[in-house]
């Protein structure tokens, strides 16, 4: 484990937010991103330390981060200290598999869910009907939609309904930008 992502870690409390801190370090915020993501099985113990450390350095409370990987050993570690985790669902849209690759997916989450492993699933909204429809499971819900802006959230009747449920806790939109193709 490289303890760069810690230094990116330090320097983004210490700034206040992820682009100040990607300027500081001379880094795409995009770049910050994905190095501070990289929870495995290999880093896990030192990455726990380390946030363990971190935490108490700069008085934030444990469930106020979100521990976010497609790890579950990994996450199990962190739900058991006390940090808040989603297990990231890396499947592809529903509409772009068979109704049989969808049903496992879903048996795969409620798996994950009754195993208490972690706090809440991450997912792109392309999941958020399916997962509502299928999941039947009380767990938080986290979600992101890019390329769109927070109005075209609001127009829209999906965008209305996620912002109505009370499982859904965080609603992530990323308007397009230069970043993007």
């Amino acid at each position: 484990m490289d303890i760069k992502y810690f230094e990116y870690v330090i320097e983004i409390v210490e700034c206040g937010s992820i682009n100040k801190a990607a300027q500081n370090l001379q880094m795409l915020q995009p770049n910050l991103s994905v190095c501070i993501k990289n929870l495995e099985q290999e880093n896990k113990t030192e990455m726990l330390s380390e946030l363990e450390k971190l935490v108490g350095f700069c008085h934030i409370g444990k469930d106020n981060l979100i521990v976010e990987s497609r790890n579950l050993e990994a996450l199990r570690l962190f739900t058991k200290n006390g940090y808040y985790t989603s297990y990231y669902v890396p499947f592809d849209k529903p509409e772009k598999i068979s109704e049989e690759e969808c049903n496992s997916c879903i048996s795969i989450l409620q798996k994950i869910v009754d195993g208490k492993a972690v706090c809440a699933l991450s997912f792109p909204c392309w999941w958020y009907s399916t997962i509502k429809e299928r999941l039947h499971r009380s767990i938080d819900l986290l979600t992101w939609r890019h390329r769109t802006s927070k109005f075209m959230l609001l127009a829209s009747p999906r965008g209305r309904q996620m912002l109505k449920d009370d499982q859904l806790e965080v609603i992530l939109v990323k308007e397009k930008g230069s970043h993007h193709r």
